[in-house]
């Protein structure tokens, strides 16, 4: 395969339709498909923060500076070229030329790859989409990698190499895909489908949570329908449903409640706890004490620290304050190990 920097006219270079970034985008459209179609996909398909999505910033950037830094990627095609890695950007350069915005918007950097095979070219997307700063959503990302393991029958050892990780994160990944659709995008139409929502379909591939709902008589089409209507509003809680549908009361909490009723059954859950660990004095003893408990109960004591106190411990004047200092810098390393493990 043979690289080569040019600049390309514009006009010249299409969008590709078969990219899995903007393809789920684009089935809807079917034989009505056409540039402007695909514009708009790939302005929508990124997302917001503060108001402001990041097709707009960038759009703004390219502007200020006057063209892209880093140049899009593009295969020969006929008489043309598609563009395989750089759609958003070629996208907003296209704009300019219609909205005549001032400045040198018909031509564009691009590296041509020539002679490249289909291989070559997911490569490209892999290293410019799932790794580094230009990073997918995360149902989009696990879109791609569903293709590359099913479509283009890419192994799991390729896939590490690529992207590293591992085997079982990557499973995870394709396996949660394929549940959001099953279970919750193809019972819905495509405006009420919600990718923000896929992180609860990767926490189900955890252990012991598909067990979970199986055993309380509960199928996964029931778990669709929590991230849905927002039983489950926070995707982290999903890791609680063993002991919420372990729990008859718990369990009841949840299902006949409405939008986040899981809080609310986890709620109970801890409220149970803390009065099972009471002493008959109204203590809760260390050692019953539950992670949620002694995390609450250490922060709460931090934010109460006197600044008086805060400045002798700074000072090392108490007694004992090398060994707290201590103490402390031990606690926060193996709550950061416990976290890392946690959140792999």
């Amino acid at each position: 395969m043979e690289e080569i920097y040019v600049t390309i006219e514009v006009e010249k270079i299409s969008f590709d339709t078969e990219n899995p970034r903007i393809k789920m985008a684009l089935e809807k459209y079917g034989e009505q498909l056409n540039e402007d179609r695909i514009q708009f996909a790939l302005s929508s398909a990124t997302d917001i923060a503060n108001g402001t999505s990041s097709f707009s910033v960038l759009k703004d950037s390219i502007r200020a500076s006057g063209g892209i830094i880093s140049p899009i990627n593009v295969i020969a095609r006929d008489s043309g070229f598609i563009c395989i890695d750089g759609n958003t950007r070629l996208a907003i350069y296209k704009q300019f030329i219609k909205e005549k915005v001032p400045g040198n918007w018909s031509k564009i950097k691009a590296i041509v790859f020539n002679n490249a095979s289909q291989r070559d070219i997911e490569t490209i997307r892999v290293s410019a989409h799932l790794i580094g700063f230009r990073e997918w959503p995360s149902y989009e990302k696990a879109s791609y990698l569903h293709y590359l393991r099913n479509t283009k029958c890419m192994d799991y050892n390729e896939m590490i190499a690529y992207l590293g990780g591992n085997k079982a994160g990557i499973e995870r990944l394709i396996y949660a895909y394929q549940d959001m659709n099953e279970y919750c995008r193809d019972k819905v139409r495509d405006i009420a489908f919600h990718m923000d929502r896929f992180n609860g379909f990767v926490e189900l591939q955890k252990p012991k949570i598909k067990e979970a709902i199986f055993d309380a008589g509960l199928d996964l089409d029931n778990f669709g329908d929590w991230i849905r209507d927002g039983k489950i509003y926070k995707l982290a809680d999903v890791r609680r449903l063993p002991k919420v549908l372990s729990n008859e009361r718990a369990k009841e909490i949840f299902l006949n409640g409405g939008p986040r009723s899981i809080e609310k059954a986890i709620n109970y859950l801890d409220q149970q706890s803390e009065q099972e660990s009471q002493t008959p004095q109204g203590e809760v003893k260390l050692t019953n004490a539950s992670l949620n408990q002694l995390a609450n109960t250490m922060a709460q004591r931090i934010i109460d620290i006197s600044d008086s106190d805060r400045l002798l411990l700074q000072a090392k004047e108490h007694e004992d304050a090398v060994e707290q200092l201590s103490n402390l810098e031990k606690l926060s390393d193996k709550l950061k190990k416990f976290l890392h493990d946690v959140s792999e």
